[in-house]
């Protein structure tokens, strides 16, 4: 057992991804005991020993799992995309269960969960979807109902439901990070007017630095919480020209115009400390709140 704040030895999976590498850096940087696990190695070069798995074999899982104490796990399909969606639910189901039941076989005492905003009924699949879900109530927040709109969204619902049974049955200290769009601050994600789309308005216009969200899970790692947890690290300062009261005004009436933010990170920012760095565009803010 590991004291708060003694990470131990970590399993970041999915350590070849964008969050990944991210993740790899600042827990080497934290003097971190860490390996690594992918299909393919990290992009760029790293001391951290990698170990290549699939994991939708439930015996490599065991085995990159053996003698860890807390496991970061980020290795699922990223999204629909052009693979099927059969393809994609199934294999992070899989991934996720032998990821989750791994680790209660092998002693494993946290999981750090990568999910999606998405699961709140953001990108619906308009190839099938004829019903799609109504908006969410804003603050979106870890209590934020899932009301999935693409088998993206439904394989990390149902996995959210799994980490829950983990937590609960199997003593497992379980976090499910609801990420949004994760980024590096280049300005493509910036919204501009008469150019936002339903997806944007859904998700409260948010998005999160990757670095930010490196730094969210190793707060909660840090944390050592207890049972089971889900959290949206997030912020709302993708629309390039509006101020958020101006935000509100137009797409939001029905928050109140004081809100400063559509994400509420009070229940993270409580349980770990974190919060997020910047916008990473506040340097290109008007007084207003605008992005100049």
């Amino acid at each position: 057992m590991t004291a708060r704040g003694d990470v131990g030895r970590v399993l970041v999976t999915g350590a070849a991804g964008r969050l990944g590498s991210a993740m790899l850096a600042l827990l080497a940087r934290e003097g971190c005991d860490v390996v690594a696990t992918d299909l393919v190695p990290p992009p760029v070069e790293s001391a951290v020993p990698f170990v290549r798995a699939d994991l939708r074999d439930h015996r490599a899982a065991l085995e990159v799992l053996a003698g860890v104490d807390a496991v970061v796990h980020l290795g699922n399909r990223p999204g629909i995309g052009r693979r099927p969606p059969q393809v994609v639910f199934n294999d992070n189901v899989s991934i996720n269960e032998n990821v989750f039941q791994g680790a209660a076989e092998q002693g494993v005492g946290r999981i750090v969960f990568a999910s999606t905003l998405q699961l709140i009924g953001s990108h619906p699949d308009t190839r099938t979807v004829v019903s799609p879900p109504a908006a969410p109530r804003f603050p979106l927040d870890g209590d934020t109902a899932p009301a999935p709109a693409n088998v993206y969204a439904l394989s990390k619902t149902v996995s959210e439901v799994m980490l829950r049974y983990y937590a609960e049955r199997c003593g497992i200290g379980a976090v499910a990070l609801r990420f949004p769009l994760l980024h590096r601050g280049q300005d493509d994600v910036l919204v501009v007017t008469g150019e936002e789309t339903q997806v944007d308005v859904a998700e409260g216009f948010t998005g999160l630095h990757v670095d930010d969200a490196a730094a969210a899970v190793l707060a909660v790692l840090r944390a050592d919480l207890t049972g089971y947890h889900a959290y949206v690290p997030a912020t709302s300062h993708r629309h390039r020209q509006l101020s958020m009261p101006e935000l509100l005004a137009r797409h939001y009436p029905q928050v109140p115009p004081d809100a400063l933010d559509l994400v509420d990170v009070t229940a993270l920012t409580r349980a770990t400390g974190w919060r997020p760095a910047s916008s990473h565009y506040a340097d290109r803010l008007d007084d207003r709140g605008a992005a100049t």
